[in-house]
């Protein structure tokens, strides 16, 4: 068999998963019978080359968000199960510490949630040490910054509506109509330098042709490739990339700086680092050898088996309460979880 790891982000109304859909989820798991288990505990086995044991869970939390504290930190209290939250180090706040969602409730006041939220979507240093302290949370690496760097040229989408949070935050630009091109956590890949001028070009172009009303068209997409296509042609773009020497001056500054603040603020070792959307490569993986993590975890789907390679560790995202039914019976079989992981793999 194996133990499998769940990841989630958010919990929170308006996202998707509730508070009461992550109530549900452990039920779901402890009627499955499955068991809680430590992500410490796992990478033990797998050290001692022996197999984790089988309908055994735990659970991770990506990007550290302020909700994990406020929402599933007592759930998870009450129904005993463990878990790892994921922090990107310089988004982790200073001096505050808010009550959780049963306090609040107790003080009949749980309509402030939002309110503590609105201070930093993220967990504060003194919130993560309760955490830590409590023995149900241990503490993992998301990178430093968490930051997003354009891949390829294959555009993903022209900007309709300024909801890409990732790229706005990489290139600062909100004007409709620009290209969002594919993306990667910019340690997993040699980032592309866009085209300002074909940047310019295209939200002229929406700005020309009605604005927000343009992205009301059917075809709208459809319009600005064809644009996008007749720029490139006209200007003979080329894209160009940065260096590896660059990239590597990243990856280790993001992987080996983030360690060494969360060590220095919560005065323990952090032992396991998750890659940001799951992108990883070879420079990234030696990088966490090479700064003494003793485990990566990606978004490849699997249980965590006695062979699997402790820098690639397979974990499962939630999407529902109802998936969740579905894919524990996957789960609960090693033959059946080995077939469904290749088939994933072939089919994303």
């Amino acid at each position: 068999m194996g133990s499998l790891i769940l990841c989630y982000h958010h919990i929170n109304y308006g996202e998707r998963v509730t508070p009461e859909d992550f109530e549900e989820n452990l039920k779901i798991l402890k009627n499955a019978g499955f068991k809680p288990i430590k992500l410490k505990e796992i990478y033990g086995f797998l050290e001692n080359n022996e197999p984790p044991p089988g309908k055994t869970v735990h659970i991770t939390f990506d990007d550290g968000y302020a909700d994990n504290y406020l929402y599933a930190y007592p759930i998870l209290k009450k129904y005993g199960f463990f878990a790892t939250i994921f922090v990107i180090a310089n988004k982790v706040v200073d001096g505050m510490k808010r009550a959780t969602y049963n306090q609040l409730v107790g003080m009949n006041i749980a309509d402030q949630v939002k309110k503590l939220e609105e201070k930093s979507k993220f967990v504060s240093w003194e919130e993560l040490t309760e955490m830590a302290e409590s023995g149900i949370f241990e503490i993992g690496s998301h990178s430093l910054n968490h930051r997003a760097c354009f891949c390829c040229n294959k555009v993903h989408k022209f900007n309709p509506d300024n909801s890409y949070e990732w790229f706005t935050e990489l290139t600062n630009d909100r004007r409709l109509g620009v290209p969002i091109y594919e993306k990667k956590w910019n340690c997993a890949t040699l980032c592309m330098k866009d085209d300002l001028g074909l940047r310019d070009y295209l939200a002229n172009y929406v700005k020309k042709h009605g604005g927000v009303l343009f992205f009301k068209r059917t075809n709208a997409q459809k319009v600005l490739m064809k644009e996008f296509k007749r720029y490139i042609k006209r200007h003979d773009v080329n894209f160009s990339f940065e260096t590896l020497e660059e990239k590597l001056k990243r990856v280790e500054r993001e992987i080996k700086d983030s360690k060494k603040v969360l060590e220095t603020k919560l005065n323990q070792k952090v032992d396991f680092f998750c890659y940001p959307w799951g992108d990883y490569d070879s420079d990234s993986i030696y990088e966490l050898q090479k700064q003494k993590y003793k485990a990566g975890l990606t978004l490849n789907v699997g249980l965590v088996e006695k062979e699997t390679y402790p820098y690639l560790l397979p974990r499962v995202e939630v999407r529902s309460s109802k998936w969740l039914k579905k894919r524990l019976k996957i789960y609960s079989n090693s033959t059946l979880s080995k077939i469904y992981s290749k088939i994933h793999r072939a089919i994303i």
